[in-house]
């Protein structure tokens, strides 16, 4: 049960986004590295693309590559079944490197006249685009959603509307079903709208990094959830059982990792990612440990002439 929330339209920053990712915590998954989605998980520092890695599944659920390109990825909550194709594989295939010279439009029209099966999700892609006409360039970003609304179902795609742009949620629901009233979307992007306020230009990177994580992490239900329905009245997830299938034992799931990702004007990217609760040494569940972020930083390298 992850949530982001992001903005495109504040004039320091080209993009704002932060999320978490809901997880099992047994799940296999690396921390954030740069890579090129090779079989070896080693970090490769002249990698394209820099994220975690779902073992799993071999994709990943959010992540930004060396051109400026972001993709943030949720599934919709719904009734296990199997696809034979992956939905990390629809943020991976934005941010490989073969991808560059095709536009953000010419992406989701592929995908969605291919129309694959896949089980239910919520894709957000944003694609950058420098300005020729400023000196040194001016960045900004065209962005769409990509869903199935539910497994099995037919791919489309929207562009964000202009609220959308400005101060934007999404978790796991379906589209136009209500999603957008889920408490942790609304709570979330209210207390986001905030922080875009409070950011003027004399405010800090780390002074708006720790609000966002304190977004990510300080609010939960005055009532714990005790199923999985009930992950939407929360933003931070404590560690609980839930069973991976109808026929599974209950395995322990919460809030894994929170990530934030900055670009600016003038296409420097930021990048950090913590640790909210792992499993110790004994599989029991623990608080992560802040002194391990891990942060990134690099400048996007995006022509005035790309377009998204």
């Amino acid at each position: 049960m992850c949530v982001g929330f992001w903005s495109l339209e504040h004039p320091d920053y080209a993009l704002i986004l932060c999320g978490n990712r809901d997880e099992y915590l047994s799940r296999p998954t690396t921390a954030a590295h740069f890579h090129g989605f090779e079989m070896d998980i080693a970090e490769q520092p002249g990698g394209n693309v820099l994220s975690g890695r779902d073992l799993s599944a071999g994709g990943t659920w959010l992540g930004v590559n060396r051109a400026g390109r972001v993709a943030f990825l949720t599934n919709i909550t719904e009734e296990h079944l199997s696809y034979t194709s992956t939905r990390g594989a629809l943020a991976s295939a934005f941010l490989l490197p073969d991808r560059a010279g095709e536009s953000l439009q010419d992406h989701v029209g592929h995908v969605v006249r291919e129309n694959r099966a896949y089980a239910g999700f919520n894709l957000l892609l944003f694609g950058p685009r420098a300005s020729a006409s400023a000196p040194g360039g001016v960045l900004s970003y065209d962005a769409a959603c990509v869903t199935n609304r539910g497994g099995g179902g037919t791919i489309t795609c929207r562009p964000l509307a202009d609220n959308e742009r400005r101060c934007g949620a999404l978790s796991n629901g379906v589209e136009g079903q209500g999603a957008e009233a889920w408490p942790k979307v609304c709570l979330g992007s209210s207390m986001f709208s905030d922080v875009l306020q409070f950011v003027t230009p004399e405010t800090t990177e780390a002074d708006l990094v720790q609000r966002l994580f304190h977004l990510l992490t300080s609010w939960r239900s005055e009532h714990p959830p005790r199923a999985r329905a009930e992950l939407r009245n929360t933003i931070q997830i404590e560690p609980m059982q839930v069973r991976a299938s109808e026929t599974s034992d209950g395995l322990l799931y919460g809030t894994r990792l929170s990530t934030i990702i900055l670009v600016r004007r003038d296409g420097s990217v930021s990048f950090y990612e913590r640790d909210i609760w792992v499993l110790d040494e004994r599989g029991q569940p623990t608080k992560g440990d802040e002194k391990n972020e891990r942060v990134f930083k690099f400048r996007a390298d995006i022509p005035n002439t790309q377009t998204s």
